[in-house]
């Protein structure tokens, strides 16, 4: 138990006065908005009629409740903005990526869960379920949640160094345009200041609470008015959707 006693004082004593502050986002049915969803406010809501649309059906992955929480909260904050955005939801099948005068660069097997995107800049975010307690490095500066009963759960997410690889896919299919990348956990996570050293992070990335997103954190990321996204960029995500790779459902809508 030395170990846990040791996280426990490395990664809570400080954080002991800073509660996290829940954010209240309606759970509802997973939902895959198409690659030209107009998410201006004011604009006719897309969101009811994608949900169950033939080709991104209802049926789509999304992972589990906190990513569909994300992924609702996205919306919630996209949908407070004048200007356009396309969102995307679960983008797979990155191999032999080419662009911006880059060599191609493969993913292997790996998703990005959500991707805002304008043409001025885009956005990564990745949804990291964690729960509850405090999230940080270890003495050997491995990801790890210290839970409220005082065990340690190991979050490898935080030990991988990818993120970069990642955000180097989306500037090819951008022709060059730079973004940023983002790691959402529950409001009930609280972070420890020693995930500014994580392995994911070392490029670049921000680890935050759910409620960034509703508070408008990412405005400043997406300074108003942002210019609509090049065609050419959508139909390049479009073509990765991981929904593209599971049978259609055979009812309309």
């Amino acid at each position: 138990m030395e170990r846990v006693v040791t996280m426990l004082e490395i990664l809570t004593r400080e954080l002991a006065s800073q509660p996290a502050r829940p954010i209240h986002v309606p759970v509802r049915e997973a939902i895959s908005p198409a690659a030209g969803s107009d998410l201006r406010e004011g604009a006719p809501s897309q969101v009811a009629h994608t949900r169950e649309h033939p080709k991104y059906g209802s049926d789509a992955r999304r992972g589990d409740l906190h990513e569909k929480r994300v992924a609702q909260a996205i919306e919630q904050w996209l949908n407070q903005r004048d200007d356009h955005f396309h969102l995307f939801h679960d983008l797979a099948e990155f191999h032999q990526v080419s662009g911006a005068g880059l060599e191609p660069l493969s993913l292997g097997g790996t998703n990005l869960d959500h991707v805002v995107l304008t043409g001025d800049t885009w956005l990564i975010v990745d949804a990291k379920g964690c729960g509850a307690g405090v999230l940080g490095l270890d003495p050997n500066r491995d990801g790890v949640l210290v839970k409220p009963d005082g065990t340690t759960k190991q979050e490898k997410w935080l030990d991988d160094g990818r993120a970069y690889s990642r955000a180097g896919v989306l500037y090819r299919l951008t022709d060059g345009i730079r973004g940023q990348t983002a790691w959402i956990v529950p409001d009930t996570t609280l972070l420890h200041p020693s995930l500014q050293h994580a392995a994911c992070r070392k490029r670049g990335g921000l680890v935050l609470p759910m409620r960034a997103l509703t508070d408008g954190h990412f405005d400043q990321h997406f300074p108003a008015p942002q210019r609509p996204a090049d065609p050419a960029h959508i139909a390049r995500l479009s073509t990765r959707l991981s929904t593209h790779q599971q049978p259609r459902p055979t009812s309309s809508p």
